[in-house]
């Protein structure tokens, strides 16, 4: 099992847990920030305004998934990336000028790499409770070099669904995947999924929020080292860690 501390020399790829299900994805001078819920999230410990990523990705509409994206976004000029629903929404009533709305399948190219939205099993309404479209999670192809790339999956709040397979045509090298239970899979789904992903690390997002998703991740680590050729990492909250290339 990894923990956020280990030396990973020669990576140029850092993952940072911001709480729940807030991550910074950091490639080169490329920032990628997943899900901005900070201000009013009681497991963050950074601030919007200590944020300044070049691209926001939303995978769904709920308002612990996207209640500072415009704030940031605005202030930052990050590109928002969501589907088309939320694009609009976040454009029009909250003034964001730089989206790419979305659905999926599709995906987004830019120099940091490609972002494609994939399915998730989820709800998605917006905090002022109309229509979000379809929730989904990201696969992020990272481009390092012309000769390097490494495949993230993100898999956004989903039950358990088998074409998650699917998302390791290309070799995945880390997978984020919910273990909270009640609003998502639980633990025992987790490891189903990375069964089915084959990721070279998975990390564990979603969970311990609040008590009703509370969960035990170090018994969550223990299920996949032993059911599972992944390697868990474990972080806390605002630790970074490398994923080695």
């Amino acid at each position: 099992m990894s923990t956020p501390d280990k030396s990973q020399s020669g990576s140029s790829i850092q993952i940072t847990w911001h709480g729940h299900s807030t991550w910074s994805i950091r490639a080169g001078k490329f920032h990628l920030l997943i899900d901005p819920f900070l201000e009013s999230n009681p497991a963050a410990r950074t601030k919007p305004s200590q944020l300044h990523p070049t691209h926001i990705l939303i995978s769904h509409g709920h308002f612990d998934h996207i209640a500072d994206a415009a704030e940031i976004a605005k202030r930052s000029g990050a590109e928002v990336l969501a589907n088309y629903e939320i694009a609009t929404w976040i454009s029009k009533h909250h003034g964001v000028e730089k989206t790419v709305g979305m659905n999926l399948g599709g995906s987004y190219s830019c120099k940091a790499g490609r972002f494609q939205l994939v399915p998730a099993l989820h709800s998605s309404s917006l905090p002022d409770g109309s229509y979000g479209g379809t929730a989904g999670g990201w696969l992020l192809d990272l481009e390092l070099t012309d000769a390097i790339s490494k495949r993230i999956y993100y898999a956004g709040d989903t039950a358990l669904f088998s074409d998650m397979q699917w998302m390791a045509r290309k070799p995945v090298a880390l997978m984020i995947v919910p273990i909270g239970d009640l609003f998502t899979m639980g633990i025992e789904d987790s490891v189903q999924a990375t069964r089915f992903v084959h990721p070279q690390y998975v990390m564990p997002t979603h969970f311990n929020t609040w008590p009703p998703i509370a969960q035990d991740e170090k018994a969550w680590a223990s299920q996949i080292d032993s059911q599972t050729d992944a390697e868990p990492v474990l972080m806390t909250v605002d630790q970074a860690w490398e994923l080695p290339v």
